[in-house]
């Protein structure tokens, strides 16, 4: 009688022991695995799935050219229904490269003209993944830099990013702040990459390479552990 009665115990327990943690990777074509021949391999989201094991369900919401920013094209905010709609138990968030764009660098994209914005912008995001009943787990990212030393680099590429690398690090001055205030973990995918050419795409210098999102991945990884 006593086996029978703690048979649904231990059941239960093992249930709670086998949950799959769901983790949404949230961000612009870094997020996505850009300049890669295998994103689904490769993408610093996939090789988080790798490091993580069979526990945790990756999903890479990535999308190109994505802002933080509500009035960039095309926004985060129009991916924010199939977040929460995928109900992820972890949200790593890592946005702003794109929102350094402006003022006559990167063609007719306006960004940087509302980067007064941002930090109210991030602070709303949040705001809605934390109303969410299952009240999931959030990091939000100083974005990986932009490296000027990377080979092959167009004159007018290093033109670019040497106007938007200053733009970036001000976001991140930002992102910091909103990760105090709002309650949530914080990871810097910026510092640890710096000055690191050898992680990125050659003639691109923004995004990492194969070595580079796998750099990102251990990064988020060993918060995730913490």
């Amino acid at each position: 009688m006593v086996c029978l009665l703690t048979l649904p115990l231990i059941g239960e327990g093992w249930s709670k022991k086998k949950k799959i943690e769901k983790v949404a990777c949230v961000g612009d074509s870094i997020t996505y695995g850009a300049r890669l021949k295998d994103p689904g391999k490769n993408s610093y989201p996939a090789q988080l799935q790798s490091l993580l094991g069979s526990r945790y369900e990756v999903t890479n919401f990535g999308v190109s050219s994505s802002t933080l920013l509500r009035k960039g094209r095309p926004t985060v905010w129009s991916q924010l229904p199939k977040i929460k709609a995928s109900n992820p138990d972890v949200v790593i968030i890592s946005l702003g490269t794109n929102d350094t764009c402006g003022m006559g660098t990167c063609g007719s994209r306006k960004c940087w003209e509302y980067k007064d914005e941002y930090e109210g912008d991030y602070c709303d995001l949040i705001d809605e993944l934390k109303a969410l009943p299952w009240k999931p787990k959030i990091w939000i990212c100083a974005p990986s830099p932009m490296v000027l030393e990377t080979p092959g680099l167009s004159k007018e590429r290093i033109d670019g990013l040497t106007i938007r690398k200053p733009r970036l690090q001000e976001l991140i001055g930002y992102v910091k702040k909103v990760a105090k205030k709002k309650g949530v973990g914080f990871i810097d995918l910026n510092t640890p990459l710096q000055h690191k050419p050898e992680m990125f795409t050659q003639k691109d210098g923004v995004h990492p390479n194969k070595d580079g999102y796998r750099a990102i991945a251990e990064l988020v990884y060993q918060e995730i552990l913490k």
